[in-house]
């Protein structure tokens, strides 16, 4: 990602973050929208499991620049989703549900080029879910 991306989603996320819960919200709704057998992976605490989503946005979002922590967050997303064992099917239906969730939360202020900036951002710390 270039400086301008990196700022474009960092700005556009301050706005994000104040609908954190939103966010996490719609995401789910557009992930079972997606893939409806997805919803039978998610036991246990769901409002902690959205909590866990926006911290790791918030943390993936926050060090853009830093290679080598997005690199480490990309690790535990590995090692917390591992049992899953995720495909490209999955990682590609959780990038759609991520960037149709920004949509929802942002509406017309989701221009194309931030879009663009998300999708971008979103590919990068996503693809490393699929390479076990």
């Amino acid at each position: 990602m270039n400086t301008q991306e990196i700022d474009c989603v960092q700005q556009s996320f301050a706005k994000v973050f104040a609908r954190k819960a939103e966010l996490a919200e719609r995401f789910y709704v557009h992930l079972f929208a997606r893939m409806p057998e997805a919803r039978a992976l998610f036991r246990g605490d769901f409002i902690k499991q959205k909590t866990m989503l926006t911290a790791m946005i918030a943390a993936c979002v926050g060090n853009l620049e830093d290679g080598r922590t997005l690199q480490d967050l990309g690790k535990k997303l590995i090692e917390v989703h591992a049992h899953l064992n995720l495909d490209v099917r999955e990682t590609e239906a959780a990038k759609r549900s991520l960037i149709a969730a920004l949509r929802d939360v942002l509406g017309a202020e989701l221009d194309p080029v931030t879009e663009a900036a998300w999708g971008r951002a979103i590919g990068l710390v996503a693809g490393t879910m699929t390479r076990h």
